[in-house]
């Protein structure tokens, strides 16, 4: 099985393309080390309203998110009906948590900005690097079928894919292009992490933009998984 390895935070050695990965169901245990630390509802609720003033400005990118199996397709989403902001889990992406694991990945010299836009139930965070943009997308979907044909639409999209298997995404469905971008699709919202505007070796451990998405995507559905 091709897996990659998780880096945050450690003195390993580089690890390329061809490195292991190691985000499975099995390693649920030290994701949810990180996932202990990811924000609550309540503590994001204050940036919903924010993000529902910015619902004019233009969406860079994609986010995470497959259809829950035990909804029948056309049957709305728990919680995406006439969503007027974006949800607490939508949130995270641009949650502090996430942002200091950005951090920690890529070392920057200085700590990352960001900033965000909600438009038509897409919710986008833009990390700014001083090497580039690292830009996160969540799409709340309505229903079952709605996430399944954005999830797929965007597949196409994005040109030549490779899905991510069972284990490295969680039980999710999920794919990644060669250059940089990882989508997941998880009760009903679709997750993009998209590093294509970043180098292509980033941080100490000179990750590529492949496996730069695919441990910020995964981080992300530790919290998730929370």
């Amino acid at each position: 099985m091709n897996t990659r390895k998780r880096t945050v935070g450690s003195a390993a050695a580089p690890i390329g393309r061809h490195g292991i990965r190691v985000c499975a169901l099995a390693a649920a245990a030290a994701i949810g080390a990180l996932a202990a630390g990811c924000a609550s509802g309540s503590a994001l609720s204050s940036a919903a309203s924010g993000a529902a003033a910015s619902a004019s400005a233009p969406a860079h990118a994609d986010v995470l998110t497959p259809p829950s199996a035990s909804t029948p397709p056309g049957m709305p989403m728990p919680g995406a009906a006439q969503a007027t902001a974006p949800s607490a889990t939508a949130l995270m992406v641009c949650s502090p948590e996430i942002r200091k694991d950005v951090t920690k990945i890529l070392t920057p010299a200085n700590a990352p900005t960001t900033t965000t836009t909600w438009t038509d139930h897409l919710y986008t965070c833009t990390y700014h690097l001083p090497t580039g943009q690292l830009v996160l997308t969540v799409k709340e979907s309505p229903d079952a079928a709605s996430a399944t044909s954005y999830f797929e639409a965007l597949r196409t999209r994005l040109g030549r894919t490779t899905p991510l298997t069972v284990a490295q995404a969680l039980g999710n469905p999920g794919y990644e292009s060669p250059g940089g971008t990882v989508v997941i699709l998880k009760d009903g919202k679709t997750l993009r992490v998209d590093a294509t505007r970043l180098p292509a070796a980033s941080g100490p451990h000179h990750l590529s933009r492949s496996d730069l998405a695919y441990e910020i995507a995964s981080d992300i559905l530790g919290c998730w998984n929370e």
